[in-house]
């Protein structure tokens, strides 16, 4: 069956229209890299923090649930850069399936790590996150507040109105700025 996918993404990479051959080479280096991905762990886990960098890119490309798998394990890197990437990745995925993990990267000691998290939340778009995300408000750290109420704007949730109000309060203009767009996001 992928061989018959395979063929046909080959053929298409003749076609008369560009489009068409963009789109076919797109999707033969997407599989391609789905056959290569036991062979791209493997390779991860002894790699140079670039070479890290490079495969949690290529994987952030592949809008695949099995690309979850080595970003998972990078979560676990004593490297906040690395983390950070691999959740950042993990937003670009944007599969529900990566949820649990960026909710426990919301208790990572780098605040950094914490508000890509939040931010990969809000681009997967799982409302069911919201009341996690509520309970972190005021946070303290003006960035980290600033990403909850951008992700709280971008899950459309009326219910986050009330507190979106509030945090118009803040004494933090960007976190202002952020309630005040999520405000204008929610659902009538």
């Amino acid at each position: 069956m992928l061989e018959d996918r395979k063929n046909a993404l080959i053929s298409a990479l003749k076609d008369e229209d560009a489009e068409v051959r963009k789109q076919a080479s797109d999707a033969l280096l997407k599989l391609e890299a789905l056959f290569e991905l036991g062979d791209i762990l493997k390779a991860y886990k002894d790699s140079s923090k670039q070479d890290k960098f490079r495969y949690i890119y290529s994987l952030s490309k592949m809008k695949h649930e099995k690309a979850l798998v080595p970003l998972l394990y990078s979560l676990r890197d004593p490297d906040e850069e690395i983390r950070i990437s691999a959740i950042r990745a993990i937003g670009d995925i944007g599969m529900n399936k990566g949820v649990p993990a960026l909710l426990q990267m919301l208790k990572d000691s780098s605040m950094l790590a914490k508000i890509q998290a939040v931010e990969s939340l809000g681009k997967i778009g799982e409302k069911s996150v919201a009341g996690t995300l509520v309970k972190m408000l005021p946070s303290r750290n003006a960035e980290l507040d600033e990403a909850i109420v951008v992700a709280l704007g971008k899950f459309r949730l009326k219910a986050a109105e009330p507190l979106l109000v509030k945090m118009m309060e803040s004494k933090f203009p960007n976190v202002r700025s952020a309630a005040a767009w999520a405000l204008g996001e929610l659902d009538i």
